[in-house]
């Protein structure tokens, strides 16, 4: 399994970073979890085409995690008429605005949706292919009625836990209790919603074998991260745009 960091800025992207967005390669097809950046173009840098992306899932609703989404389900809809993929959304409301929106661009003409397929998450049925398993745990970022998610990606005997988005400070104690119970590969961890000192006793317990911290914000905060990555026996890093790793 290979994880390419497309977007690794806060809610806002800047000159060099993309909202928050990774590419998954496993097997012979890519999937994305969150799309705040250009997917598109992104997979075709990649090296890769449109026809090898089989799903995209998205955390939670807000717009720096879900703007590329409409635009590849739309080229998916109207350009690469050969390709078909999944769409997996935490609220029905995403789909229902990605549609209209597909329709408003087509004049009027309906989804395909036996090739633009929309599904909205339930956690207590994970995705599972050929290639990979991905389990949906739910957090407390959203307030209800709204729903947001981490992601534990598997692949054989290789697991990555995707963060999501968390409660402001951790306040609501969102941090998936499996961090702490069972190993796993790699924890990518959003910093935009808490400081380092919120995260430190979740790292204490931490089973991971490598913590990436992305969506960081304020920047001030990587000056934390390298602080207390000293503290850790496992690596900590905060990746940049491009920057890939395997499993």
């Amino acid at each position: 399994m290979k994880i390419t960091f497309l977007g690794t800025s806060h809610g806002v992207p800047a000159a060099d970073r993309f909202c928050s967005c990774s590419m998954i390669e496993a097997g012979d097809a890519v999937y994305f979890i969150d799309a705040g950046a250009p997917l598109v173009e992104s997979v075709l840098k990649a090296g890769r085409q449109v026809s090898d992306v089989r799903a995209l899932f998205t955390t939670h609703v807000h717009g720096d995690h879900t703007a590329g989404l409409f635009h590849l389900a739309d080229l998916v809809d109207w350009y690469y008429r050969e390709h078909s993929m999944d769409f997996y959304v935490a609220d029905g409301c995403l789909v229902d605005a990605t549609k209209g929106m597909i329709v408003a661009c087509n004049g009027g003409k309906a989804v395909h949706e036996d090739r633009v397929r929309f599904h909205v998450i339930d956690p207590s049925v994970p995705y599972e292919d050929e290639n990979i398993k991905i389990e949906f745990i739910p957090t407390k970022h959203m307030p209800e009625p709204y729903h947001s998610y981490s992601m534990l990606v598997t692949e054989g005997d290789r697991r990555v836990l995707f963060s999501g988005d968390f409660s402001n400070r951790l306040a609501k104690a969102d941090v998936p209790e499996l961090l702490s119970e069972e190993p796993v590969d790699a924890f990518i961890c959003e910093m935009a919603h808490f400081g380092v000192e919120d995260i430190k006793p979740y790292l204490d317990t931490c089973k991971a074998k490598a913590v990436y911290f992305q969506h960081v914000f304020p920047l001030v905060k990587y000056d934390g991260i390298k602080e207390i990555s000293k503290s850790y026996d496992f690596p900590i890093y905060t990746p940049n745009d491009g920057d890939s790793f395997e499993v």
